[in-house]
């Protein structure tokens, strides 16, 4: 049995906030934890600027891993938003993320397609296979 993803309620705000914020672009962002539960969401810019795909500049993501590393934490995966689809990885996501950035790293997804009702979605990304996981929301 897999352990579910743990985090508080005001990091999945920080995270629906930030896809509803940039809206049609997709935003994107570094989730750190401590002690096996995420502490800190980390957003970042994305540098393609699209509402189809994202991308972290290495240089940006190595500056987040610093301070991560500083706090006392470590990366435990990625968030991005979807604007008009549902909060799945697209082909594209698991193009770029599976390779480098698979289990144990999780990949929260975002979708604010009805900006009412946001879906927020955890999945692991193993080389080209998608699989969704479970979150617990925690005090």
């Amino acid at each position: 049995m897999t352990v579910a993803i743990r985090l508080k309620r005001e990091h999945i705000d920080a995270m629906v906030a930030h896809a509803l914020e940039d809206a049609p672009i997709e935003c994107c962002g570094l989730l750190a934890a401590r002690d096996g539960v995420v502490a800190a969401v980390r957003r970042a810019k994305n540098k393609e600027a699209s509402p189809y795909r994202f991308s972290i500049d290495p240089l940006e993501t190595r500056k987040h891993e610093q301070a991560i590393d500083d706090a006392g934490m470590e990366l435990a995966g990625f968030y991005h938003s979807h604007t008009g689809s549902h909060a799945v990885p697209s082909p594209t996501d698991i193009r770029m993320m599976g390779p480098f950035f698979g289990p144990p790293f999780v990949h929260f997804v975002i979708g604010v397609a009805d900006r009412e009702k946001p879906e927020v979605r955890v999945w692991h990304i193993d080389g080209s296979e998608r699989v969704e996981r479970t979150f617990q929301v925690v005090d």
